[in-house]
């Protein structure tokens, strides 16, 4: 009897589309998905490997058949383009690397065995969301995205400011399908946004959802204008990620007297990407903090660094959890030539000079000398002060220091090029000592104040030589008139 419903019921809804036995007929996409995804993915698509309990997130698990970034509306499967992109741009801010080595005709085999581990998933295919033309970006639209913000309750989840440390984000219940903890979204970081960071894909994101998350669809409860607001708002969030090896560094005449101060905006900056510690245990192969924003003024007498990072939840130690901290660090000794100490604090050989502030402690500085990971030597006077503040999602640290330099201080020398690298601590994600997030080294110049005859050269010779024409000029029409 059984085997007669099920009969019946393949007669009256056959399966159109994609089947199981595409992906048999094609080996080569297996062949690559064993070789090159299933490390992480499980061979089986279900995310049962090795590196489950060390990627933050989770591994995708592709035989549960759901599908965060898709541009098909809720309850849709992605299409094959989807699926695509994915494996072509990879995953920002996760382990997963964008996959560019395979030819199109490889990458098509790995969709079609990636859609074999769930064949009900992809029985009727799934169509686009369609886009038509989008509003253009105006103050108006923006301020209704911003009310839109509020009133469709992104608050409670990404935060006033956009940063992913809403209230809603650090309760027991906001979880994933799949049972995992999941954080909202950090959309200062346009760089990070995993189904995109353009206009049009913050609107497929607002209007399809993300599948298997909190993150429901828009598309019923909000009309498409105001998406459209909705969107061009949490583009606006958006900072503009400066890369580079080098921070240049103005005089001023006085600096700031806080960390958020209005001042900053007007410094220059560089972006520091942040990496996982793998040298040492404990290694951290997904810290949470992906990037740090690093500025600098000085005087005549003092530099000051200010050091930015996005925390969703600030830790200061008394939860239980390690107090959140941000660690900067210098040669002991004058840098010459292009050696530099090893850049996770130092060697024996080649010592570095640590400034640490701590959640706990906020106003004061631990200072040490490194001659290794483990060869820490604390410091009495640490020769620097700080000052700190968290501001809706965003941590603002700055260190200030006298030029002056006492014994085992880092020299700052105005016009010479200062290497330093940072260290971060996330104390929801239990890390401390040896497990945090590093840079690389990365240098500051503090630029030489413009020479007074910068100024006035320039316009002494112009003016000589506008004298020297005139005269010229003259001497020419007397001639000619003899």
């Amino acid at each position: 009897m059984r085997i007669l419903i099920a009969v019946l019921l393949a007669i009256c809804f056959p399966v159109y589309g994609y089947s199981a036995d595409k992906a048999a007929a094609n080996p080569e996409g297996k062949k690559i998905y064993d070789g090159w995804c299933a490390q992480c993915h499980g061979y089986k698509g279900d995310a049962e490997s090795f590196t489950k309990d060390v990627s933050l997130p989770k591994p995708r698990d592709f035989a549960f058949g759901t599908y965060k970034f898709r541009t098909t509306p809720s309850g849709d499967p992605p299409t094959d383009e989807d699926i695509t992109r994915i494996i072509r741009k990879g995953n920002p801010g996760t382990s997963m690397p964008p996959w560019t080595r395979f030819t199109d005709a490889e990458v098509k085999a790995v969709v079609d065995h990636v859609k074999s581990f769930s064949p009900d998933t992809f029985a009727s295919p799934g169509k686009s969301i369609k886009i038509d033309s989008p509003p253009k970006a105006s103050k108006e639209i923006i301020e209704k995205g911003k009310e839109q913000f509020k009133i469709a309750k992104c608050v409670d989840c990404h935060g006033n400011a956009g940063r992913g440390n809403g209230d809603k984000g650090w309760q027991d219940d906001f979880k994933t399908d799949w049972g995992y903890g999941i954080t909202p979204a950090d959309y200062t970081h346009g760089w990070e946004l995993r189904n995109g960071a353009s206009l049009e894909d913050i609107y497929i994101t607002i209007s399809a959802g993300l599948s298997g998350t909190p993150m429901t669809s828009y598309m019923d409860s909000l009309a498409d204008d105001k998406r459209w607001a909705l969107a061009h708002f949490i583009k606006s969030l958006q900072l503009n990620r400066k890369l580079g090896l080098a921070l240049k560094v103005k005089k001023v005449d006085n600096l700031p007297s806080k960390p958020n101060s209005e001042v900053w905006e007007g410094a220059d900056y560089l972006d520091l990407p942040m990496g996982g510690q793998l040298m040492f245990d404990t290694r951290n192969f997904t810290p949470v903090n992906t990037n740090v924003r690093v500025r600098g003024l000085y005087t005549s007498k003092e530099l000051a660094i200010l050091l930015q990072w996005t925390d969703k939840r600030p830790n200061d130690g008394s939860s239980g959890k390690p107090a959140d901290s941000v660690r900067i660090q210098f040669p002991v000794k004058k840098h010459e030539g292009s050696e530099l100490p090893y850049f996770y604090m130092g060697t024996s050989k080649a010592p570095v000079n640590l400034w640490q502030w701590k959640a706990s402690d906020k106003d004061k500085v631990f200072a040490s000398i490194a001659k290794g990971h483990d060869k820490v030597e604390s410091q009495e006077k640490a020769g620097a002060t700080v000052m700190a503040s968290y501001d809706d999602g965003l941590y603002s640290v700055v260190f200030k220091k006298e030029l002056k330099s006492a014994k085992d201080d880092p020299v700052f020398e105005i016009g010479k090029f200062i290497p330093f690298s940072v260290t971060t601590y996330d104390g929801q994600n239990d890390e401390e000592k040896n497990r945090g997030a590093v840079s690389a080294w990365y240098y500051l110049m503090m630029e030489p104040p413009t020479p007074m005859n910068v100024y006035v050269f320039p316009p002494l010779v112009s003016f000589g030589v506008l004298i020297v024409g005139i005269g010229l000029h003259k001497k020419l029409r007397k001639n000619k008139k003899g």
